[in-house]
């Protein structure tokens, strides 16, 4: 995971030059602190014992600010990219503390002379120091790993003060969760509010390039191979961690730059489902294997896609843990026009069953 992160960053802050585009110098940065209070979010039963403080932190963020230096800049409305160390004191002895690395995309829904608003996604790393302990913390059912997926999204409004400096106030959801790796894996979603100062890098002066528009030509049908792993643990906490391997063939087809739709199918093989099979019911001798077909779209940002899918499983003896159909969501990043680092989350509406890394091959 820490390796995709860093594939994530350096794509997102030095995306490589498009045989069309304007100089680098086109880039300004800003250097970001926020400060923040809030709440947790009761989304499980089992957690509601850990809600009983307001916990708060704050974030340093180093933000790219772009000018339509390469074409989806432009047609994105000359979003920001950025990078932001966090730190999460929950107030509570059970849950501790959370550090957090996280890259993020800072889309504008309005920007006017001296003021703006804008909503940021972001997905990283975080590491918590109080995490579930089947001896010493059993009451920790939130966070069952010291590392976990973090996911922030947040919602900022922002004036300019002078040419160099501004201020902003914001809300943003922060989510944890190790995707099944470690048992208990309810996650925590966090409420929160604050403000924040940035100051900016030589920000005057700079002018937004534009763009002719562009018309994809080549719309042609092309397929995919998705080989892919993942890890969970067998039990009910503190049990083994076995692999699961998974298959996915998707024919995609381009609608545009930045949007492509594919249909494929899914093939699995769980030996943690095996497993779990064989020690929640001795001498069951159920099928563990599954397959499904998926329906999904692919949202391209430079050499970064989104990948958004639904699934349904078309075999599938075994039915005593999810239900038909499930829900993905990906990060792809671009190695190559026929390569990609591929990393996703398999859910079923909001329970989390693993989360998938793997390479595609663009056939």
């Amino acid at each position: 995971m820490f390796c995709l992160i860093v594939l994530l960053q350096s794509s997102l802050l030095a995306q490589s030059t498009d045989h069309e585009s304007f100089p680098a110098s086109a880039y300004t940065s800003q250097i970001e602190g926020s400060l923040y209070k809030g709440f947790i979010m009761m989304h499980d039963e089992k957690i509601g014992h850990l809600i009983k403080s307001h916990p708060q932190g704050f974030r340093i963020s180093y933000i790219r600010n772009t000018y339509g230096a390469k074409y989806w800049e432009q047609a994105y409305g000359y979003p920001d990219l950025g990078i932001s160390f966090s730190y999460q004191n929950y107030l509570n002895p059970i849950l501790g503390k959370s550090l957090a690395i996280v890259p993020f995309l800072n889309l504008y829904l309005y920007r006017g002379k001296i003021s703006s608003l804008s909503g940021s996604l972001g997905t990283g790393l975080a590491y918590h120091t109080n995490p579930h302990d089947q001896k010493n913390n059993n009451s920790n059912l939130a966070l069952g790993s010291s590392f976990s997926a973090a996911l922030y999204i947040a919602l900022k409004y922002q004036v300019s003060i002078t040419n160099d400096l501004s201020a902003g106030m914001f809300v943003h959801m922060d989510h944890y969760s190790n995707g099944a790796i470690r048992k208990p894996n309810s996650g925590i979603n966090l409420i929160q509010t604050g403000a924040s100062f940035s100051f900016n890098f030589q920000k005057q002066g700079h002018q937004f390039q534009k763009w002719p528009k562009k018309t994809l030509t080549n719309k042609k049908f092309y397929l995919t191979l998705l080989p892919s792993i993942s890890f969970k643990e067998v039990g009910r906490g503190g049990g083994v961690i076995h692999p699961s391997y998974n298959l996915n063939v998707s024919i995609n087809h381009p609608l545009s730059w930045f949007h492509t739709i594919n249909f494929g199918v899914d093939g699995f093989y769980d030996i943690a489902l095996k497993k779990w099979i064989e020690e929640d019911t001795p001498g069951n001798t159920t099928d563990f294997k599954s397959a499904a077909i998926t329906l999904g779209h692919q949202l391209m940002i430079g050499k970064i896609s989104f990948l958004t899918q639904l699934g349904y499983h078309v075999y599938r003896p075994y039915t005593g843990l999810y239900s038909d159909f499930y829900q993905r969501y990906g990060l792809r990043i671009h190695l190559h026009p026929h390569i990609a680092v591929s990393g996703s989350l398999k859910t079923y509406l909001g329970k989390a069953e693993h989360v998938e890394w793997g390479l595609l091959f663009r056939l």
